[in-house]
């Protein structure tokens, strides 16, 4: 394979991860909390090795395209809805486990399932003070410091965590986000929650359809430059057949 066809070969690839990173980006514009998963830029040499491990002494752990986070904020609007919150500072987070696994997530539109506990995307159990939220019902009141209270008696706590490296986290499913180097418990007072609210995701269609078109222009250059030379050198296969 020569370099050039190499090069348009790594170009539309990651053209072509781009593509799938708008397309979920585009698809989850309207869900709470979302936040808008970018294709992380890699070095040539390591985009190389993707289709020859043994290109300019890549390593195979070079090799991988993570998802990585837009991790602005989006923003906050009242639904009225008592169990639905936000937290109102951008470096923290609510907790979803399952039992196995903890995500984090903005995602603050919270239900209850048959059993009383608190859960979100998934039907993953929220994470508070004491462990699971067990309530009573749903009409409750949310206090700016995560206290979930019933006619005046507080029934539960919501826990806020930190990620211990903002850079280290990556996109799960949905809302979700995964923390590779680990979580932590804020203090109380570091952030506030917001009852009855949400925050929306912090993209939408119209940015992903430009993201779109400039993709669309990529892969149209990358097409020509093959053809290019295609026709290229299939003139001088020509020539030489003439000598």
């Amino acid at each position: 394979m020569t370099d050039i066809y190499q090069i348009a070969i790594v170009g539309m690839q990651d053209a072509n991860r781009r593509m799938d990173a708008i397309s979920q980006n585009a698809a989850s514009a309207s869900l709470p909390g979302y936040r808008r998963h970018v294709v992380s830029g890699r070095p040539f040499t390591a985009a190389l090795a993707g289709l020859d491990p043994a290109a300019a002494g890549a390593t195979a752990a070079d090799i991988p395209q993570q998802l990585q986070l837009d991790l602005r904020p989006g923003s906050v609007t009242s639904t009225g809805r008592s169990l639905d919150m936000a937290v109102d500072s951008d470096d923290l987070f609510f907790a979803l486990t399952d039992g196995a696994q903890t995500w984090l997530t903005r995602s603050g539109a919270f239900r209850l399932n048959q059993d009383g506990v608190l859960i979100g995307e998934g039907g993953l159990r929220v994470v508070g003070t004491d462990g699971d939220i067990h309530l009573p019902g749903s009409d409750v009141t949310v206090e700016a410091d995560g206290r979930i209270s019933q006619q005046g008696m507080t029934v539960a706590t919501v826990q806020l965590f930190r990620p211990n490296d903002r850079m280290s986290l990556m996109a799960a499913q949905g809302s979700l986000i995964e923390a590779a180097a680990g979580i932590q418990p804020a203090e109380a007072e570091e952030g506030r929650v917001r009852g009855g609210t949400l925050e929306a995701s912090n993209t939408d269609v119209g940015t992903e359809m430009i993201g779109l078109m400039s993709i669309a222009r990529q892969f149209e250059s990358l097409s020509r430059v093959i053809q290019g030379y295609d026709g290229l050198f299939g003139r001088a296969i020509e020539k030489l057949a003439e000598i």
